[in-house]
């Protein structure tokens, strides 16, 4: 029984591994998430699949776990969502909080590698330490380096512009000692 028992893991794990390179859900260098384990597909092999996580440590599941599992392929996606909150000053006037919402709706837009058919940049809401505008958008690259890239570029523009029309970003009062910024 308990060689049955034994065998029957062995052969789950290698009908999970034999389905997961005929499906090819994912390949070797790809950026997975299953469950709580997220990082970057280094082999997969009969018996497992290892996963490096972006806290550096290697992590091996079984095939057959694996297959039972709902595994989300980010280097798959086609687009990649840009999502952030600018929180600016309340001694903004409302005409200039309309020009720097418009000024970085056009920034976006104009961006080699923003898809232009969906974005959501916007006065969002009265904040405890000033105005929220919500910057909303999508890029259309496949590739992480090229993501991060236009990210930055886009996020050093605004600043850029914040700077050019003078405005200020909202700073919480002092905190008492120890106490850190909220995130």
């Amino acid at each position: 029984i308990a060689v049955a028992l034994a065998a029957k893991d062995s052969l789950a794990n290698l009908l999970g591994s034999l389905l997961i390179m005929f499906e090819k859900p994912f390949r070797v260098g790809h950026w997975i998430k299953v469950d709580n384990i997220e990082g970057v597909v280094e082999s997969i092999g009969f018996r497992s699949t290892r996963i490096r996580t972006f806290y550096n440590s290697l992590v091996s599941i079984p095939s057959n776990n694996l297959v039972n599992s709902v595994v989300d392929n980010m280097a798959m996606r086609e687009l990649r969502a840009v999502r952030t909150v600018l929180h600016i000053s309340y001694a903004t006037p409302a005409d200039k909080v309309e020009q720097f919402v418009a000024a970085i709706k056009q920034l976006v837009e104009n961006g080699p590698h923003s898809y232009k058919k969906w974005l959501r940049i916007r006065f969002d809401d009265f904040g405890e330490y000033g105005l929220y505008i919500l910057v909303n958008f999508l890029l259309d690259v496949s590739d992480n380096r090229v993501e991060q890239a236009e990210r930055q570029r886009i996020l050093l523009e605004i600043l850029k512009l914040a700077e050019s029309m003078d405005i200020q970003f909202a700073i919480p009062p002092c905190l008492p000692p120890g106490e850190n910024l909220p995130v």
